[in-house]
């Protein structure tokens, strides 16, 4: 029986340790990858859901006709309106400080609009009229993406 060298051994280990070595490389480049694409789906995803909670909410008042476009703050709003117990209040949706904001007061109140409460991340909100019936939404999202949405309200038009 041949009795093997180190040499051959020692070859083996290095070139285990050089694999293991690349292996750990890649999973820590995979998962950095992973995480920007992660970050920025999470993102892209919230200027979505805030555009579409402000239309949802939209469409929640419009059996009544009671929305319109305004500005409030520093930038535009959209307005809601609702009637309980000979009280009309008003709902109103903005950007304030890095969100977007809902804030509930009895209507003709002045707030200052710090007293909202934080829906979800968003840097501006413009709201036009551009023909009567129509709402032209464009949210402005934390990662600068602008998205539009027009909601046509239907009890109006």
């Amino acid at each position: 029986m041949r009795r093997q060298s180190g040499a051959g051994t020692l070859a083996a280990l290095a070139l285990t340790c050089v694999f293991g070595v690349t292996l750990l490389l890649s999973l820590a480049a995979g998962a950095g990858v992973y995480r920007r694409v992660a970050d920025r789906g999470e993102e892209s995803s919230q200027s979505r859901v805030s555009l579409s909670y402000v239309t949802a909410r939209l469409h929640g008042c419009d059996e009544r006709g009671m929305a319109e476009a305004g500005m409030y703050g520093d930038g535009g709003a959209v307005f809601l309106y609702e009637e309980v117990d000979g009280l009309t209040y008003e709902t109103i949706l903005y950007v304030y400080d890095g969100y977007l904001m809902e804030m509930l007061c009895e209507k003709g109140w002045e707030q200052d609009a710090k007293f909202g409460e934080p829906v979800s991340p968003a840097q501006a909100l413009e709201v036009s009229e551009p023909v009567p019936g129509l709402l032209r939404l464009v949210l402005t999202g934390p990662d600068g993406t602008a998205r539009t949405a027009d909601v046509y309200m239907r009890s109006e038009g």
